[in-house]
């Protein structure tokens, strides 16, 4: 029943993974505008993702392109994001079949890794530029929202794939230990002593006709 209700737990935690995992992929809140002092810009917000480049006005109006030169932590939080997608799709989908459960959630922990290696890789970079005296104000950003779901969801995947991992730790049985005794056992049930052979079988023991006279000859 523990075993059960861990997997039940492992599949959960997967599958909410695997949607905050597409939310970090597609939201364009990787990067947002950093408000300064006595310059704060009200009238608009400017968000940066892995697909699109946004300008969100005061109004509600937003107005997004494509994003054409991205840094190279965005370019690779892409791809790492797009396998990392796929990857804990196949787990959570592989994981829920007994015999392959251990694949699954080696799967998931791949998953959670890649995601985990993107959100921290952007975010660094992004506090790096943001803490540097020679930037522009302008060019300033803050670590966004998407960050902060992927890393969530990251850790949610790695707890999914160590729940899984302790089911099928718990399901798989012990080797055989060999006994001190089993030889002994062995040898001792297949024994026959001569003289009382089973009347069913054949007794191997031959005893030859030795008289008295023969001893002292």
């Amino acid at each position: 029943m523990a075993g059960q209700s861990r997997q039940l737990c492992g599949l959960t935690l997967s599958f909410v993974g695997v949607l905050g995992v597409a939310l970090t992929c597609g939201l364009p809140m990787w990067r947002e505008t950093s408000f300064v002092g006595a310059n704060i810009v009200t009238a608009q917000s400017v968000w940066d993702g892995l697909w699109l480049h946004c300008v969100v006005q005061a109004t509600g109006q937003m107005q997004c392109h494509q994003g054409l030169s991205l840094t190279s932590d965005l370019q690779a939080g892409r791809a790492l994001t797009l396998i990392s997608v796929i990857c804990a799709f196949l787990g959570f989908m592989v994981a829920r079949c007994s015999v392959s459960r251990i694949q699954g959630g080696g799967l998931v922990a791949l998953s959670g890794l890649l995601c985990l290696i993107a959100v921290s890789w952007s975010a660094g970079v992004t506090n790096f530029f943001s803490n540097d005296p020679l930037l522009i104000q302008a060019l300033k950003r803050d670590v966004g929202s998407s960050v902060y779901i992927g890393l969530i969801s990251s850790v949610l995947l790695l707890l999914s794939a160590l729940l899984i991992g302790l089911v099928c730790w718990e399901n798989d049985p012990p080797p055989p230990q060999p006994s001190e005794y089993s030889g002994f056992s062995d040898r001792t049930q297949r024994t026959v002593f001569p003289g009382f052979a089973s009347p069913n079988r054949t007794s191997r023991y031959k005893y030859a006709d030795i008289s008295p006279e023969s001893l002292y000859s």
